[in-house]
């Protein structure tokens, strides 16, 4: 394979799958194509990526649902390379081609993330526009105290672990990861939990429905209620400094700011979390690892973005005209799936060692470029506290086999449908106040 130099990142240039005439191969050229389902519902997917890369190189067309594919890019510095902006990508959804194509449902959850906006959302925009959108988001993430964050997530965990320590039974994703975000971030935003609630369940429906206008409209109200919310200390709190927030120019898009920011940290502490704890019940090396300590843990936290990433794929791209890539012709409106979750495997940058190649913040998980997640450490403080709350608490032992876990039909997080456990019930004695420094 060649390789090119793009802005001083390696990209790839090389006919590695056209066909016997040299002729690039096109997105619906080959008669079937391999279904992101079968990197979605696997308990391996980089074996799926192997396979890909075997038969097409680092750029794979794949099937989103019947009617309907996109390109999969596993190579890490291409990946890097595009969300960087050095390829001619636009991350606006509403230039995919693929809603010309007549599908059997426009419902299907893969391509849910391609859905058409008619308002501009921080994830689906580029240049100004985006640099407008976001700016609240950092400025009101960037002030959040971290104490406040591991102080905040501690008190949660404890108070979801209380509500089954005593059973020796628990499904940890429905009973503490799925609702941990909400309680974390919802507090930490300034949300009281019904609040927080309403909020989170409305970036759920956004995300899930094709018209987002009811959602829009509920956080909008909610939001207005949140201007004169004030903090402990008399400032506004996270949530009023959103909703006043100069750059947006209306509630509205205020709200679909805290949509975004909502879901998508959401789902992306939940895969974290989840994947963090499955490992830990199902590999006693990597449990090892977690109970190390703090740099252990972090290690840990590290080893899961590159070797389990929770996160699959980045924010869809949208070809903005026709390029030349490793054999392939990607045409204007093709989308693009970054594939972050396979760089753990990238043969061109690691090795036979788990850090072969690699350091341990070099894993994409997180994004890179104008779309990068705006606060992964806060991310991470949530996740790690949640994980070692748990294993403080409890001794958990997975109750199904490893190869029986499933996993939701969802492009972008990886997420578990359910990690079932026992353990020894807790007695009902008063539990000690942790120690906080």
């Amino acid at each position: 394979m060649r390789s090119t130099m793009i802005d001083g990142v390696a990209g790839t240039d090389g006919a590695v799958s056209g066909d016997s005439a040299g002729r690039p191969v096109k997105l619906y050229d080959p008669a079937t194509v391999t279904a992101v389902t079968e990197l979605t519902g696997t308990p391996d997917p980089g074996v799926v990526h192997a396979r890909l890369r075997e038969e097409w190189g680092d750029v794979a067309p794949v099937e989103l649902a019947p009617g309907a594919r996109a390109w999969l890019v596993t190579e890490y510095r291409t990946i890097v390379a595009m969300a960087r902006g050095q390829f001619p990508l636009t991350t606006t959804t509403q230039t995919w081609s693929g809603h010309e194509r007549p599908r059997p449902s426009a419902d299907a959850p893969m391509l849910r993330p391609l859905a058409a906006t008619d308002r501009p959302m921080v994830e689906q925009t580029d240049g100004s526009v985006h640099d407008r959108l976001r700016t609240p988001l950092d400025e009101v993430l960037g002030v959040i105290d971290d104490a406040e964050v591991a102080k905040t997530t501690r008190a949660r965990c404890e108070e979801l672990i209380d509500g089954f320590a005593a059973t020796g039974v628990a499904d940890l994703v429905r009973e503490y990861v799925a609702p941990l975000p909400q309680l974390t971030l919802g507090a930490l935003l300034g949300f009281d939990p019904a609040t927080a609630q309403q909020v989170f369940e409305a970036a759920a429906r956004r995300a899930a429905e094709r018209d987002a206008a009811p959602a829009v409209h509920e956080v909008s109200f909610l939001l207005s209620a949140q201007t004169a919310a004030r903090r402990p200390d008399g400032g506004l709190s996270p949530a009023g400094r959103l909703a006043r927030h100069t750059a947006y120019a209306s509630t509205a898009e205020a709200a679909h700011g805290v949509l975004s920011l909502t879901a998508t940290a959401a789902l992306g502490i939940q895969a974290w979390l989840a994947q963090t704890l499955y490992l830990s019940l199902t590999d006693a090396q990597f449990a090892g690892r977690l109970a190390g300590g703090r740099l252990g843990t972090d290690e840990a936290l590290d080893e899961v973005l590159w070797t389990a990433s929770p996160v699959s794929s980045l924010a869809p791209r949208i070809a903005v005209e026709d390029f030349l890539l490793d054999g392939k012709l990607v045409q204007a409106g093709d989308a693009m799936l970054l594939a972050v979750g396979a760089v753990g495997s990238d043969p061109s940058i690691r090795g036979a060692g788990p850090w072969d190649g690699s350091g341990g913040s070099a894993h994409l998980a997180f994004g890179v470029g104008t779309h990068a997640c705006p606060a992964p450490h806060l991310a991470r403080l949530i996740v790690r506290t949640a994980a070692e709350t748990l294993h403080r608490r409890l001794s958990p032992a997975l109750s199904l086999r490893p190869d029986e876990a499933q996993w939701a039909p969802d492009f972008r997080f990886r997420l578990l449908e359910a990690l079932p456990v026992v353990f020894t019930p807790e007695q009902s004695s008063p539990r000690p106040e942790p120690f906080v420094r």
